[in-house]
C-alpha cells in the first residue's frame, strides 16, 4: 500500500514533482498494459497521481493548487508522457481542469477544488441544453471524450442556453454558450471508449438528464477571469495547443528511447547483425532524433514567448496566436512522420499488442487525431500570417 507523501512546497514544486515522477516511473510503465485492457487507468495509478499532486498543477493557489508557470507545467506534462502516453494525457487534462476555477466565485471554486482528490473531466463541445430557471439552469445532454471520467469529482460541459424553448443569443449575435459544473452523482458515464491508442485515458462519454445547476456553478471562458495570475490571462486555445504538443513531445521521446533499446538487441531478418548496424536504420533514427530536438526546441520557444508576454501584461497578437497554432500543428505532424518511418523498420514489433514501442506509436497516433493539432489549422494560420 502506497504511503501518502508529504505536501509539496507550493512555492517551488517543479523539481520535486519531476523527482516523484521518476520514483513512480516503473509502476506507471508496468501499469500500461493493464490500462489498455481496462480502457482506463488502474485505481492504484489514479491514487498515486492524486497523492503526488499531479492533477493540481493549474489549480489556483488560493484553492490549494500549484498555479505553475506555463513552461513549468509543460515540462511536467512532457516528463509524464515520456513514461506513458495515457499517463501524460491524464496529467495534462486533469491539471487543465484547474483553469476553470479562475471563472468561479471564491466559495464555489473552493468547494470544487480544495479537496486533495479534486479532478475535473468534461467536454468543450456545446452538446447540452441549459434551460434557465430560478437560481440556475435545468440541464440535459450527452458529451464525448471525457478523459478521466471514472475518477473525476466534477464534470464540466458546455451547453447552449435556452430561454423557455428558445435559443438564447449573446451580444455578438451568436448562440449563448455557458459551461456547467456538474457534481459527479448527477452524471452517468457511458463506457464507449475503445480506441487503438491512448486507451488508458478512459475518455468515455457522459450523460446528464434534467439536472439542476446553480447559477454559481456555471461560467463562460469569454468572461474575464476572477483570478489575477498571468496563467489565467492566457487564451484557452494556447493552454490547449501547447500542452497537447508537450505530451506529443514526451511520447515521441519515449518511442525514440524504446527504438534505440530495440535496435541493440533485434537482429536483421535472416542475419546475425543487429538492427542498429543497418545504415538505413542509422540514418532514419538520426533524422527522427533531429526532428524531436527541433520540435522540443520549438515548443519551449513558443511557450516562453507566450509566458513572457503575459507576465509583462502584453496581450498575444494575432501573429503570436497564429505562430503558436502553426508551430504546434507542424511539430506534431513532423514527429508523427518521423516515428512512422522508424516503425516501418521494426518488423513485427510494430504490430504486437503488448509491445511498449507499439503502444507508444498507437498512443502518438491517437494524440495526433486531436482537433487542437489538426493539419487543417495550417490554412487559417497561413492566411493570418500572410495578411499580417
Amino acid at each position: 500500500m502506497m504511503q501518502l507523501r508529504p505536501a509539496l512546497d507550493t512555492s517551488s514544486p517543479v523539481q520535486e514533482i519531476l523527482a516523484r515522477l521518476d520514483e513512480l516511473a516503473v509502476m506507471f510503465r508496468d501499469s500500461a498494459a493493464e490500462g489498455d485492457r481496462l480502457a482506463r487507468l488502474p485505481k492504484y495509478v489514479v491514487r498515486a497521481l492524486v497523492q503526488h499532486g499531479l492533477f493540481r498543477l493549474w489549480i489556483p493557489k488560493r484553492c490549494g493548487g500549484f498555479e505553475l508557470d506555463l513552461p513549468e507545467a509543460l515540462q511536467i506534462y512532457e516528463a509524464a508522457a515520456r513514461l506513458d502516453g495515457s499517463i501524460g494525457w491524464a496529467v495534462m487534462i486533469g491539471s487543465g481542469g484547474g483553469l476553470f476555477a479562475a471563472y468561479l466565485d471564491a466559495a464555489t471554486a473552493s468547494s470544487i477544488y480544495a479537496r486533495p482528490e479534486a479532478v475535473i473531466a468534461g467536454s468543450g463541445a456545446p452538446d447540452g441544453r441549459a434551460f434557465r430557471e430560478r437560481g440556475g439552469y435545468r440541464v440535459s445532454g450527452c458529451w464525448h471524450y471525457a478523459s478521466g471520467a471514472h475518477y473525476a469529482t466534477t464534470f464540466t460541459a458546455n451547453c447552449l442556453v435556452m430561454d423557455g424553448g428558445t435559443l438564447a443569443f449573446g451580444p455578438d449575435g451568436k448562440p449563448l454558450i455557458r459551461a456547467m459544473a456538474f457534481e459527479a452523482p448527477q452524471v452517468a458515464i457511458l463506457p464507449v471508449w475503445d480506441p487503438t491508442g491512448m486507451r488508458g485515458t478512459g475518455s468515455d462519454d457522459f450523460e446528464v438528464r434534467d439536472a439542476f445547476v446553480p447559477e454559481g456553478r456555471s461560467f463562460s471562458l469569454s468572461d474575464a477571469p476572477r483570478e489575477t495570475g498571468p496563467l489565467y490571462r492566457l487564451p484557452f486555445g494556447v493552454l490547449t495547443e501547447l500542452p497537447v504538443t508537450a505530451v506529443a513531445v514526451g511520447i515521441a521521446r519515449h518511442a525514440l528511447d524504446l527504438f534505440a533499446s530495440l535496435a541493440h538487441v533485434k537482429k536483421l531478418h535472416g542475419t546475425s547483425a543487429l538492427l542498429m548496424s543497418d545504415p538505413v536504420v542509422q540514418v532514419t533514427f538520426g533524422a527522427a532524433h533531429a526532428t524531436w530536438q527541433l520540435a522540443k526546441s520549438s515548443l519551449d520557444s513558443l511557450a516562453h514567448k507566450a509566458w513572457d508576454a503575459v507576465r509583462a501584461n502584453r496581450a498575444l497578437t494575432p501573429k503570436d496566436l497564429a505562430e503558436i497554432t502553426a508551430g504546434c500543428v507542424y511539430c506534431v505532424a513532423k514527429l508523427r512522420a518521423a516515428l512512422g518511418e522508424l516503425m516501418a523498420l521494426t518488423g513485427m514489433t510494430a504490430i504486437q499488442p503488448e509491445s511498449e514501442l507499439a503502444r507508444a506509436w498507437r498512443d502518438y497516433q491517437a494524440l495526433a487525431a486531436h482537433g487542437s493539432v489538426s493539419p487543417r489549422h495550417l490554412g487559417s494560420t497561413g492566411a493570418t500570417l500572410l495578411q499580417l
